[in-house]
Formats: structure tokens, sequence, C-alpha cells
């Protein structure tokens, strides 16, 4: 059995390579080449025949064209680009306002504990001028009343 299928896969390929070589006889010469180029110019113009009817009719109805399509489209492609974009941006900014924002939270505390701080120095140094100030008038009055008694003993 495996001698059967090794003469049919042989049949197969030997008439697969006649109808190339056929194939290649009939294509490769000058008058099928001109052949295929004149069928080719004359599809060409066809196409372009089509294409013009087909672009008149839709300028009449006021219908957008391929070409309008095509340059639609690449500029919804660029304002996508640019939202997207425009969209990282806002993101980035975003990100930097909270982190400022932190920043700037961390700084008020600070100052409102240096505020704190200064208020107590400012109102210990006061208590202290204070009473550096009374323990100055007493001392004065003390001085005064022992000359004004040293004054009444020599006086008196």
């Amino acid at each position: 059995m495996n001698s059967k299928q090794q003469d049919t896969i042989l049949f197969y390929k030997q008439l697969e390579a006649e109808i190339n070589k056929r194939i290649h006889a009939s294509t490769n010469s000058r008058t099928f080449t001109a052949a295929v180029g004149k069928t080719m110019d004359s599809h060409l113009r066809e196409v372009r025949k089509y294409k013009r009817l087909t672009t008149s009719w839709l300028n009449r109805m006021d219908l957008a064209t391929k070409d309008e399509l095509a340059v639609l489209s690449n500029r919804l492609v660029e304002v996508e680009e640019e939202i997207d974009s425009l969209d990282e941006s806002i993101y980035q900014m975003i990100n930097m306002q909270k982190t400022n924002q932190r920043r700037l939270r961390m700084v008020r505390g600070m100052l409102e504990e240096w505020s704190i701080y200064l208020k107590s120095e400012v109102q210990e140094q006061r208590c202290q001028t204070i009473k550096t100030l009374e323990d100055d008038l007493e001392e004065l009055k003390q001085s005064f009343k022992m000359e004004f008694n040293k004054e009444e003993m020599d006086n008196g």
C-alpha cells in the first residue's frame, strides 16, 4: 500500500511539473507580455474612468470622497495623538500639584511649629525682662530707702 501512495504522489508531482513547464512556455514570450500590458493599461483606464465618475457623483451629492475621508482619518489620528499628549501632560501636572501640596502642608506645619516656638520665646523674654525690671526697681527702692534713712539719721 505504501508503494501505491508513493506512485500517486510521484504522479501528481510530475503532473504539476508538466503544467508549470507549459505555463512558463506560454507566458515567457513577448506577445504574452505585450497582451498582458495592453490588458493592464485598458483596466487602468477603466479604473480611472470609474474613479472620476464616482468622485463627480459624490461631489454632486455633497458627500466625502475617498481622498477626503483619508485626509479626515489622518487628521483624526493626529488629533487623538494630541489628546493623548495633553492627557499625559495633565496627568503629570496633577501629580506635580499633589506633590507640591504635600510639600506645602509640610512647610505650613513647620512654620506653625516655628511660630509657636517663637511666640513662647518672645513671651519668656518679656517675662524675664519684666522680672529683671521689677528686681532693678526693688533694688532702687531699697537703695533710696537706705539713703533716705541715712539722710534722716544725719539730719536728725
